[in-house]
């Protein structure tokens, strides 16, 4: 089959479901979503692989269901990771300027040094941003290209992971018979799907709220300038559920999805809801469950979140990038009452955060749940619409080896082209 060119296909590794999407963008510039799928995860836990069989058969499927759909091979994806392994950490490279203007030449020097950086010695870059661009010590230059100077300094935004654990997730998507292009921060891509431009540009947070991560990012003059990720999600909310009122954890998540709220419900008429127990040697089978009690358990979870997202974005140094902006994705993100909670606690001006941009040919939606696979795939359209001349992916990545040379394009093809 020969392959098309406009067709771009990702896939988000959750730790509780796998979404493979493939899209095709037309001569008008509109993208249509040809293939979705989305299965249970089994093998991979927090963006770390458990069981290595297990993961790559679940991930194997995923590819094939969306193929079925599309009715097109897929042969390299763009992946997500999102982990409490995960880490960012900023690191500043000098070079001086070859000639008297900064070319990308220079751009590849500070990528190559900060690469060199004894720091990554047993880690794997992930994603790596500029922050801020410095020519001669003056700050705040957004594209140093072409610009004049001696000495450029770059400020990079590193996200790393383990180098093992790193082999591991790869492995597990290769043996699938398709080849990596790009591996994304889930919290990054997040970000390019739910923010606007003006969110983008001003300064915003993201929160992507998984079932067992939940990641903070910061965006700020187009750039992620801040991440961090803790190891809860609503997985975490479920079995609290499940274990307070000896209920499974299927009946757990359909409470929480269809009843819970972190709003105050006592003003309301109690209704009594019958759920089964899961001590079938009561003669009585059943529970009986108010939005009260499903309040009272689920309230302190989403606290806590509230009060580590106040304290992360207070630590980070970032406060005066940023307004009081706050988007929240994630199926974890989708209780009621979330927006108005964090209002209330903090101040913030907060929303949920859905996909954009993205035409389905199906009956399919995408809600907060399906953000990262959707991000996954606008960020690879935003490259290609800064990509003047077009967009070309390398066939053959060897991810087993150090790929500066990827890393280096990749990056030149967000920023500059």
């Amino acid at each position: 089959m020969k392959k098309n060119k406009n067709l771009i296909s990702a896939l988000d590794i959750g730790s509780s479901k796998l979404s493979c999407m493939q899209t095709i963008t037309d001569n008008n510039g509109i993208t249509k979503v040809l293939g979705f799928s989305i299965i249970a995860t089994k093998g991979i836990k927090s963006g770390i692989v458990t069981d290595f069989n297990l993961a790559s058969e679940c991930i194997l499927k995923a590819i094939n269901d969306c193929e079925k759909q599309s009715g097109e091979i897929i042969k390299e994806l763009t992946v997500s990771i999102s982990s409490h392994k995960c880490f960012t950490k900023i690191i500043r490279s000098k070079v001086e300027i070859k000639d008297e203007k900064v070319t990308e030449n220079d751009i590849q020097a500070c990528i190559n040094k900060t690469l060199e950086d004894d720091y990554l010695f047993d880690k794997k870059v992930i994603n790596i941003s500029p922050m801020d661009h410095i020519i001669d010590k003056a700050d705040g230059i957004t594209n140093p290209i072409d610009m004049y100077g001696n000495e450029l300094e770059i400020d990079f935004l590193l996200t790393c992971i383990g180098i093992n654990h790193y082999k591991n997730y790869v492995k597990s998507i290769t043996s699938c018979n398709v080849d990596i292009y790009r591996i994304v921060f889930s919290n990054f891509a997040a970000g390019h799907a739910v923010l606007n431009e003006y969110e983008l540009d001003l300064g915003s947070v993201i929160v992507d709220m998984g079932a067992r991560t939940t990641s903070l990012g910061m965006f700020s003059k187009n750039s992620f300038i801040f991440s961090d990720v803790i190891p809860f999600g609503g997985n975490n909310i479920t079995e609290a559920i499940a274990r307070k009122l000896s209920i499974t954890f299927e009946e757990a998540e359909k409470l929480k999805v269809m009843q819970a709220s972190v709003l105050d419900a006592s003003q309301e008429e109690e209704m009594f809801l019958e759920i089964p127990s899961i001590n079938f040697e009561n003669e009585k089978n059943f529970i009986q469950v108010t939005r009260r009690n499903l309040y009272d358990i689920v309230k302190p979870f989403y606290e806590e979140l509230l009060k580590w997202i106040y304290q992360t974005i207070k630590s980070s140094g970032n406060v005066n990038l940023i307004g009081k902006v706050l988007v929240f994705t994630g199926g974890a993100s989708q209780i009621d009452g979330l927006s108005i909670l964090a209002n209330n606690m903090y101040n913030y001006n907060s929303r949920i955060g859905t996909a954009k941009n993205l035409m389905f040919n199906s009956h399919h939606t995408l809600d907060a749940s399906h953000s990262v696979t959707a991000g996954l795939i606008q960020n690879e359209l935003n490259i290609i619409s800064k990509n003047k001349i077009g967009f070309t992916r390398h066939k053959e990545l060897k991810l087993e080896k150090k790929r500066s040379f990827s890393l280096i394009k990749n990056w030149l093809e967000e920023n500059f082209f």
